[in-house]
């Protein structure tokens, strides 16, 4: 399903959830992402919605508790710190995706992350917000040609998320390719990052060949 993981429908945002998911069928999308909000609506107007929640920098017991305690069915992002902590994070139980990529400095992500979010089949998010945004569109730019090299060697899942507060910050699959562009992704990749969610929440399982012996 083409997803925009995801918008931000909480108490701060001046569009309500039914408003974000209009949009969303209307740029394309299938499914979008509700993270932290308040609402309990599961389909409107043609998309799926399904519930996230934003878990920031913690620490030890405070994190490990923070995932425990978010209800099932809840897809969990983590934001992303120094790679100690990442490495943490990509390997607990719980944690789907890691997001703000945009806010680590220079080399920031590393090659050791990558490997293991590959191995746990954990996605990296790219908020498009953030290329959106003149304050933060160079950095971004810089930080999601860095990951997207790290995700060709490694071929970790990424997602593309509009990042949007409110739905004038949505946008449809034309300008969203073109925005990708801006940082080398091609066509397919954008296609891929659109469309990985189903992989990451349900991973498909290697099948067992038993021999029988006679």
């Amino acid at each position: 399903m083409i997803t925009d993981a995801c918008v931000y429908a909480n108490d701060s945002s001046h569009t309500t959830l039914r408003r974000f998911a209009l949009t969303a069928a209307s740029c394309g999308f299938s499914r979008i992402i509700a993270c932290d909000s308040a609402e309990d609506i599961f389909e409107y107007a043609g998309v799926s919605i399904l519930k996230g929640r934003l878990i920031g920098k913690l620490n030890g017991k405070a994190f490990f508790d923070a995932v425990k305690k978010t209800p099932a069915g809840t897809v969990v992002f983590v934001q992303v710190g120094e790679n100690s902590f990442n490495r943490t994070a990509v390997t607990t139980k719980g944690v789907h995706l890691l997001t703000g990529i945009a806010d680590l400095p220079k080399g920031g992500f590393d090659h050791i992350v990558s490997k293991m979010a590959a191995q746990q089949n954990t996605g990296v998010v790219l908020d498009f917000s953030r290329i959106i945004d003149p304050k933060t569109r160079r950095t971004a730019l810089s930080r999601y040609a860095e990951i997207l090299a790290f995700q060709r060697k490694y071929h970790f899942p990424l997602l593309i998320a509009s990042g949007a507060s409110e739905c004038l910050g949505q946008r449809n699959i034309t300008e969203i390719t073109a925005l990708a562009d801006l940082f080398g992704m091609t066509g397919p990749e954008v296609d891929s990052a659109l469309d990985s969610l189903d992989d990451i929440l349900s991973p498909k399982k290697t099948v067992e060949i038993v021999e029988e012996k006679s």
